[in-house]
């Protein structure tokens, strides 16, 4: 409202002003933008010859009054669509008092929401983190500088984690495997995880968990070179004699059956076991390097043949998932 007056006001003067004036000599001011005299109000006259009187005078010959106020309403309306376009006035800048009492609330603002709990883990990612000497987990992808520098901090959980009895024949089998720094149990919403330092985290896992992995397993970490021993006993009535213990590491299948080897397999001689003997055999693995998640699991898939008089072989043993080993990922 306060501008329309002003542009109405701005109007009226201006007619007051051809009206007093005349619109002929305010034609070439505005029309022109120059102060030059309105063509036959101000022209010159010819000089008179001397000694004799002028006996003509110059007609005015300024443009018509509709063509003058043409010009000046253009003028109007331009210095009025002007005044309504012009930019909002800068509001004045804030006073050092409200500065200092904003800065106090923004710093009240983050003292409260450093004091919040942490955020639940998403359930697709793994984040691991540094805090201090514990880690802190966030989904399920691993970061492969942290896990290295956790790991160099921890020692075993226990000296051995002692596996299940496998097979159903005359020979039976044991995978234990040597000073794990943790476990990973398969639980309904996911996994477990427990290191010899105390930390403990549920790693939530949106698919289905197989039964093989509802129980704990050994944790290491991916790459980690493990002490493996093996027990082999016959439960058989009869003795068995040239014995070959076969062992690979697979990619565990949810299935049972057998995985993509991850490294050369081990082989290993057994000159005989009679009825209820048992045989410990040891070595060293290699855990995979190439795994991405947090929880990662390979299957020790373990095989005891036999040769039978006419120089063939017999399967005694083939267990896919003899023993099971959690090696957290590095991504």
């Amino acid at each position: 409202m306060r501008r329309t007056r002003s542009s109405l006001a701005a109007a009226l003067c201006a007619c007051f002003f051809v009206q007093s004036t005349g619109a002929a000599d305010l034609a070439p001011v505005f029309a022109r933008g120059m102060m030059l005299p309105p063509p036959g109000r101000m022209a010159p006259l010819p000089a008179p010859a001397p000694g004799r009187p002028a006996k003509r005078s110059v007609k005015p010959a300024g443009e018509s009054w509709l063509a003058s106020a043409a010009v000046v309403a253009r003028w109007v309306s331009q210095r009025a669509a002007a005044a309504l376009a012009a930019p909002a006035a800068v509001e004045e800048a804030p006073s050092a008092e409200a500065l200092a009492s904003f800065a106090a609330f923004a710093r009240a603002q983050a003292a409260v929401v450093a004091a919040l709990p942490a955020p639940e883990p998403p359930a697709d990612r793994m984040l691991i983190a540094m805090e201090g000497r514990r880690v802190i987990a966030s989904g399920l992808a691993a970061q492969v500088s942290s896990i290295l520098q956790y790991r160099t901090g921890l020692k075993p959980l226990r000296p051995r984690f002692t596996g299940e009895w496998v097979g159903s024949g005359a020979v039976r089998a044991r995978v234990d495997y040597l000073k794990p720094l943790g476990v990973t149990r398969g639980e309904a919403k996911g996994f477990r995880v427990t290191l010899s330092d105390g930390y403990e985290r549920l790693l939530p896992s949106r698919g289905v968990i197989p039964r093989s992995l509802m129980t704990e397993r050994p944790l290491y970490f991916a790459g980690d070179s493990v002490d493996v021993e093996v027990r082999v006993r016959n439960d058989g009535a009869e003795p068995l004699a040239d014995l070959t213990v076969s062992s690979v590491q697979e990619d565990h299948t949810a299935s049972g059956a057998p995985g993509a080897p991850t490294a050369s397999p081990v082989i290993k001689r057994v000159a005989g076991l009679a009825p209820g003997e048992t045989a410990v055999l040891r070595w060293r693995i290699k855990l995979g390097t190439t795994a991405r998640e947090a929880v990662n699991f390979e299957q020790t898939h373990l095989r005891v043949l036999s040769r039978d008089p006419a120089g063939g072989e017999k399967v005694l043993l083939d267990e896919a998932q003899a023993g099971i080993v959690d090696p957290p990922g590095a991504d």
